[in-house]
């Protein structure tokens, strides 16, 4: 005879990207243990493909999880995350005086990306008649992104930019033209890159580092020499650490 089968909860979750409401269920002991696997591998690459998995498992609606922002995966994963375990996290933060790691407990549930406007502020003017209009890259795109495999070597860590750029590129456009990225080719589009000065190089990627992101501001003093600090909490491994 086959034993009974527990059902699970069901909860809903806001897409930031596109506002779409989903329904989720938490995930299973089965899925939380694959999961501790890839975080305790800590390898980027294996624990973003467990995250999707896990997602698209515990996701009732018909979305394609490869389709979805960088951000969308953050916000989902939380949501689901708190729903499965529980909405409160002890993190150990370092103390910016003396390095003493404090425990700090978390709310998951008042951690959030808030409103996302992906219309807005997607323009980079490089010059009075020559811009660039950007969108927020796919976590599959992300995946194809050029890793950089030694930090000091800065050849590998402006392919890795370049490549980040070009993904996000939506489309270059003058006084008279628009030119759709899928129009032109990679080679094209990284001439047009490193045609840019510096400070306009620069106005790109301060774009790509203002992405939406999980963010959560905490203030504590410190358990040992009683300093005041001020933390921003920002990303997803940010809560897990």
């Amino acid at each position: 005879m086959a034993l009974p089968l527990v059902n699970a909860s069901k909860y809903e979750a806001i897409i930031p990207s596109t506002g779409q409401v989903i329904e989720y269920r938490p995930f299973l002991v089965k899925e939380e243990k694959l999961l501790m696997v890839a975080l305790e591998s800590k390898d980027d690459k294996l624990i973003v493909r467990t995250m999707k998995d896990v997602l698209s498992s515990c996701i009732y609606d018909n979305i394609d999880i490869n389709t979805l922002t960088t951000f969308d995966l953050e916000e989902l994963f939380l949501r689901l995350r708190s729903k499965s375990v529980g909405e409160k996290v002890e993190l150990k933060l370092k103390c910016e005086e003396c390095d003493y790691e404090n425990p700090q407990h978390v709310d998951l549930d008042k951690v959030t990306i808030g409103k996302v406007d992906i219309k807005s502020n997607n323009v980079i003017m490089v010059n009075d008649e020559v811009g660039v209009e950007f969108r927020y890259p796919s976590i599959n795109e992300l995946e194809q992104v050029k890793t950089v495999t030694d930090e000091n070597n800065t050849h590998e860590q402006l392919e890795m930019m370049n490549d980040l750029i070009v993904k996000s590129i939506k489309s270059i456009f003058d006084n008279d033209n628009v030119y759709p990225a899928g129009d032109q080719s990679e080679e094209e589009l990284i001439d047009f890159i490193e045609s840019l000065n510096s400070s306009q190089f620069k106005n790109i990627t301060e774009w790509l580092g203002n992405m939406p992101a999980l963010t959560h501001n905490i203030d504590y003093n410190c358990n040992k020499c009683g300093h005041e600090n001020k933390l921003e909490l920002r990303g997803l491994q940010s809560f897990f650490t």
